[in-house]
């Protein structure tokens, strides 16, 4: 997979060295035509818009864009429409006032992680792509043009970079270990959303479910969390102790003894 950090003026500022930097990505200026490098060099572009960061396709792969922005209409109307009815508020366990802390292992672009914060939630999201995690790192450091209420949320998370099966498992660290899996491309591509079709190329689609929650049960204190398409088999070979359907998911919990 080919990747570049682009910027469309006729130098690349700070930011776009930074991150080329940190990532370890060659970079591409767009308006300059002494650049030693297209376009059509790369599968994807990380471009900075409106100061948010986006990750772009190229050529067959343009089927969309990526970014992390917690000011969408669309979640918050969800995070604030009797949440706490909905089946992820029961599949954690929320009761009365108690919160639970969760570790999100498999962020992808933070969505659920914010739901989980936005019902109190601590939540530490843990994901495995250094392109996804540069986009949550962005996405999370706009909390100043959010507003109070969406910043008081984005508190409540932290973003740390690393593959659950490579974490620390020697300790019972978290109350609830949240996972979810990439689901398996559909047939009819058309359903899917550009931003998940997007996330599916980019990341695939995980073929180490059980070892996955294998290690989540050795750090999760009281239970963990898979979000399943609906019709898809359990994340391993044993049965949720709970589940909890929806109208395309659900949300299938494994209590801890």
């Amino acid at each position: 997979m080919r990747v570049a950090v682009a910027r469309a003026g006729l130098n690349l500022a700070e930011r776009e060295i930074k991150l080329s930097a940190d990532l370890d990505l060659p970079t591409i200026e767009l308006s300059s035509s002494y650049s030693p490098r297209k376009v059509s060099d790369f599968d994807y572009l990380l471009v900075y818009r409106d100061s948010r960061l986006l990750l772009q396709g190229t050529g067959d792969t343009a089927i969309g864009e990526l970014c992390v922005d917690f000011s969408d209409a669309k979640l918050n109307r969800r995070a604030n429409s009797s949440i706490r009815n909905q089946n992820i508020a029961k599949a954690l366990g929320l009761k009365g006032g108690l919160r639970p802390a969760v570790l999100d292992a498999t962020a992808g672009l933070g969505k659920d992680a914010f739901l989980m914060a936005s019902l109190g939630c601590e939540v530490s999201l843990l994901e495995r792509s250094a392109l996804v995690h540069a986009l949550l790192r962005d996405g999370l450091g706009r909390a100043g043009y959010y507003g109070e209420e969406i910043a008081a949320i984005l508190l409540r998370m932290k973003l740390h970079f690393g593959d659950l099966l490579e974490f620390e498992t020697n300790s019972k660290q978290f109350d609830v270990v949240y996972l979810d899996p990439m689901f398996p491309a559909r047939r009819k591509s058309a359903k899917v959303k550009k931003d998940m079709a997007l996330l599916q190329q980019l990341l695939g689609h995980q073929t180490d479910g059980a070892e996955l929650l294998d290690c989540a049960k050795l750090l999760a204190k009281k239970r963990v969390v898979v979000k399943r398409a609906k019709l898809s088999p359990p994340l391993g070979p044993c049965k949720p102790d709970i589940e909890f359907k929806g109208s395309s998911s659900r949300y299938d919990v494994y209590l801890i003894a």
